[in-house]
């Protein structure tokens, strides 16, 4: 099935939008696909916590009895805190599609105490998730249809995107002993229009928006890249990287790219700046729409 129009319209972030919606440092947005017969619709992350959450999807009149499947970008608390309230308003047996390290502990040590950042925060545990989802776990890319995937697990593949700040006190589990959590459970959304382009819808983008450019075109097998949208984790990226990405993202088509979320206010400007009229302003409510030329 080919896509002939993708619209992407943001439920939670951290910016407010007009009537009443609210802002919450976190991320969702809900994916509405259309081919010629028939609609996709995929809900991506969660926000933070029910609040915002909630009071946004009855505002902009979201109908989740309707969505098809949830994609968690990755484990952290600011994407899966209204998960149990999503998956709850979709009165059925979901699809909740992950990497499996997105369902693990994520431990945050600050002063000697230790808090858990992720999605056990949210459920007594993730056997408690299973009874109520169709849980999916997969370190590969998932595929919805020939037109839509997810990257699955993103290799790093330069010097530049790396974790940083608080992101290096984080630790995980894995195999059964307590690591580093490097986020190998980080991933994105791709669609792939009719007319051959790409859009990228990212959650934090903690592998790098470029490392998952270079993985969207090892999937795609195109670099038709149109539209990026979602949080970029460059809030608090060096000038050099901020530099370095501008540059890597302008070998490619891109026509809109709308930073949220953690992207933060140095890297909007940064990318305001070098992308002019291209760059989207957004807020949650906002709708970012792309249509397959024909």
């Amino acid at each position: 099935m080919s896509i002939q129009k993708l619209e992407i319209q943001i439920l939670v972030e951290n910016v407010a939008g007009p009537g009443g919606i609210l802002g919450e440092s976190g991320f969702s947005a809900l994916s509405k696909v259309q081919f010629s017969e028939s609609e996709l619709k995929i809900l991506f992350d969660t926000g933070p916590s029910p609040v915002a959450f909630l009071n946004n999807a009855k505002k902009l009149q979201v109908d989740f009895t309707t969505i098809d499947a949830i994609v968690l970008s990755h484990g952290h608390w600011d994407h899966v805190g209204g998960l149990k309230e999503a998956i709850a308003l979709t009165k059925k047996r979901i699809p909740v599609i992950c990497h499996p390290q997105a369902l693990s502990p994520k431990i945050f040590t600050e002063k000697g105490k230790k808090y858990d950042v992720g999605i056990q925060e949210f459920f007594s545990s993730i056997d408690d998730l299973k009874k109520q989802v169709d849980l999916m776990t997969t370190t590969t890319s998932h595929e919805f249809t020939e037109s839509i995937m997810t990257t699955g697990e993103v290799p790093r593949q330069n010097d530049y995107e790396v974790l940083s700040g608080d992101l290096k006190d984080v630790t995980t589990m894995k195999n059964g002993e307590t690591v580093p959590d490097e986020l190998e459970d980080d991933l994105s959304l791709i669609f792939h229009l009719a007319d051959s382009s790409i859009v990228i819808l990212a959650g934090c983008c903690h592998a790098g928006i470029v490392n998952t450019v270079a993985r969207t075109e090892e999937l795609t097998g195109t670099s038709d890249i149109v539209g990026v949208i979602g949080g970029l984790h460059l809030h608090d990226a060096s000038d050099d990287r901020l530099s370095w990405t501008n540059q890597e993202l302008k070998n490619y088509p891109i026509t809109k790219i709308a930073p949220c979320h953690c992207t933060g206010f140095r890297g909007k400007y940064a990318l305001s700046t070098a992308f002019g009229k291209k760059f989207l302003d957004v807020s949650t409510s906002s709708t970012i729409k792309f249509e397959a030329a024909k």
